[in-house]
């Protein structure tokens, strides 16, 4: 694997750190896209090692990179209506939510 693609794995890593040890709500989303991120590039590199260029591989990164750039906004836009509600980010605060 060449550097780029360690440089994508520690994105994912840093991405996943992000996600399960953060409780303020905009920092998971942010860790939510950078994992994003990271997977849809080391797909992409994937895709582009070889000979002759695959472009199934770096189709599916792009549709990764547009899907995840449009989840993260929509958590975004949760997370604010979230803070008008209980004017709070913290996610331990927001426990009510469990129905």
């Amino acid at each position: 694997m060449s550097s780029l693609g360690f440089f994508f794995v520690a994105l994912i890593v840093v991405g996943l750190y992000g996600v399960l040890a953060k409780v303020n709500l905009l920092k998971v989303v942010l860790g939510l896209a950078i994992m994003s991120l990271g997977v849809a590039g080391l797909v992409t590199g994937i895709g582009s090692e070889g000979a002759p260029v695959a472009e199934v591989p770096q189709t599916l990164g792009v549709i990764a990179v547009v899907g995840g750039v449009s989840v993260a906004a929509l958590l975004v836009v949760t997370a604010v209506r979230l803070y008008e509600k209980y004017g709070s980010l913290d996610i331990r605060e927001m426990r009510r939510l469990k129905g």
